[in-house]
Parts: structure tokens; C-alpha cells; sequence
């Protein structure tokens, strides 16, 4: 993703609202990608219990902290957001295989 202009280049809050709408629809493009890969976990996984790994959740977000860390992003913020983004993916995951598995 390139910038159309740095925010140091940014002179009115219509430029900064146009990089800010770029970055959004760049977002919203990624997660959607990432959802597919969550769905398709549900869907190899057998049993609700396995949505919830607490040793790969912590491993999740020690990554996200050192990457936030080297970007100078508050790391505390960007751990809050991940573990909503985690918390939700859980339920999600948990709901599809509750789902499917009551269906057998």
C-alpha cells in the first residue's frame, strides 16, 4: 500500500481524510482476507474447545507488540485491538463448529 501523500504532505483534513479512506478500504480488504482464513479454520477444526488456545493467543500477541513496538504504534493499543479481533474470531469459530457438529 503506497501513500498518496505522506502525512507530513497532508495540508488540508481533506487530504488527511482521503489518506485516512484509502487505509480504511485497505483495511477492510485485509481483514476480509483474514476472515476467510478464520472461516476455513472453523471448518477444518472438530471441536468448539479448539477455537480457544491460550498459548497461541499469547504468541499472537507478543508478535503484535514487537511489530507495534518497531512501527512506534502504542503497543498497548494495538494488543487491545488484536485481542478484540482474537475474542471475536473465537466466538466465530466457535459458533460455526458448535454448529455443524449438533447437525451430525
Amino acid at each position: 500500500m503506497t501513500a498518496t501523500k505522506l502525512p507530513a504532505d497532508c495540508e488540508t483534513k481533506d487530504d488527511v481524510r482521503a489518506e485516512i479512506d484509502r487505509i480504511d478500504h485497505a483495511l477492510i480488504e485485509l481483514f476480509a482476507e483474514r476472515h476467510a482464513y478464520v472461516t476455513r479454520m472453523a471448518e477444518i477444526k472438530t471441536d468448539p474447545h479448539e477455537a480457544y488456545v491460550p498459548a497461541r493467543i499469547e504468541a499472537i500477541v507478543a508478535k503484535v507488540r514487537e511489530r507495534a513496538l518497531a512501527l512506534d504504534l502504542d503497543e498497548d493499543q494495538a494488543e487491545l485491538l488484536w485481542r478484540t479481533l482474537i475474542d471475536w474470531n473465537i466466538n466465530y469459530e466457535k459458533g460455526i463448529i458448535t454448529a455443524r457438529t449438533r447437525k451430525k
